[in-house]
């Protein structure tokens, strides 16, 4: 526990996305003061009688990640900054080292992706180089992609400019404070289609659905074909739907059958083996709901889980999340969970399954 009465935390947000998370944690931690912010970072001030040991879990949609800071160390040299870095957290114990960036842009802005750099894993070596003896040559500490366990602290080193380096720990309670950052080591394939791909490689297993060999899966608003290349990932036979083209690479896929056509216009015997929805229209939220209360809702189709984009055409909509959620309860989905991930843009990725959940 700190000896001062207020400690700070450090949070990490999608580029663009801060006066949302802003407005989001001062409606839920009315206790928290806003501090200082630059674009995907922001640090607030708190009671240090909030965190018990070593642990600070926040519920947000926009967070990506949430450490309570040590502070800041600012040089370009590594070796200095690192002889600092362990100067400043001292006697603390901690069983993992996360070493991560802010983000720069937006995601898929001129090629862009979220992730760990070459600066980043330069920095983790530097410091694990120059760790006290006792540190050294543990398995755990060899790579900067290694992910903590639920339970573990974890010592963060945040990368958020060149020369500016921000120190602070948090508790891994969750699939996504266990990475570093909060940020997936995925990359696109070479036969990817579209970035669809990184969005519903990372929402699949952000959701931990058990979509697997033989699962079926409809895929509406389809086109050219990312999302189902994911699914199709996984072993599942799937519908995509969309009055567009398909990519040949889809075409040519044994377990992939292309339903050509508005959603609104198919007959619904179509979907009757579906369970699985997924969706990544580039319309309302309102619009999208639509599309798939009608589906869910219609007495001969059985859908046991749905993963799909909600798109915030402007970002006032975040406040319609909680509605949204209301909504698609409603139709009979009780375990219903929304984040923005690592790979989405203006925009959310929501999980709704019915459990429990026999296969």
């Amino acid at each position: 526990m700190e000896s001062s009465p207020f400690s700070f935390l450090m949070m990490t947000c999608q580029v663009g996305a801060e006066h949302v998370l802003k407005q989001e944690i001062l409606s839920k931690y009315p206790e928290f003061r806003f501090s200082y912010s630059r674009p995907g970072f922001l640090t607030w001030k708190i009671p240090s009688c909030l965190i018990q040991k070593d642990k600070m879990e926040i519920q947000s949609v926009f967070m990506r990640y949430c450490g309570v800071s040590l502070g800041k160390i600012t040089g370009d040299d590594f070796a200095k900054n690192a002889v600092q870095f362990w100067n400043r957290i001292g006697e603390r114990k901690f069983d993992r080292l996360h070493v991560f960036p802010k983000d720069k842009a937006t995601p898929g802005e001129s090629g862009y992706e979220p992730g760990l750099t070459e600066e980043s894993r330069r920095i983790f070596k530097t410091i694990v180089s120059h760790a006290p003896e006792f540190f050294q040559n543990k398995p755990r500490f060899s790579f900067p992609e290694i992910e903590a366990s639920k339970g573990d602290t974890v010592m963060d080193c945040l990368i958020a400019a060149p020369g500016e380096w921000w120190i602070g720990y948090h508790q891994a309670v969750d699939w996504r404070s266990s990475f570093p950052g909060g940020l997936l080591t995925l990359s696109m394939p070479s036969d990817a289609v579209s970035r669809a791909f990184l969005k519903f490689e990372e929402g699949l297993r952000w959701s931990g659905f058990p979509i697997q060999t033989g699962s079926r899966c409809a895929d509406i608003g389809s086109a050219p074909g990312g999302g189902a290349q994911a699914l199709l990932c996984r072993g599942a036979e799937v519908l995509g739907v969309d009055p567009a083209e398909m990519s040949p690479v889809l075409m040519k896929h044994p377990r992939f059958t292309h339903l050509r056509g508005r959603i609104n216009q198919l007959k619904r015997r179509y979907f009757r083996k579906s369970r699985w929805i997924t969706t990544d229209m580039n319309v309302s939220p309102n619009y999208t709901l639509d599309v798939l209360e009608d589906l869910v809702l219609h007495p001969e189709i059985r859908i046991r889980g749905m993963l799909f984009t909600l798109k915030l055409l402007k970002w006032e909509l975040f406040a319609d999340i909680p509605d949204y959620i209301d909504r698609i309860r409603n139709w009979g989905f009780n375990d219903i969970k929304v984040n923005q991930l690592q790979f989405n843009r203006q925009e959310v990725m929501l999980a709704a399954i019915k459990n429990p959940f026999h296969r």
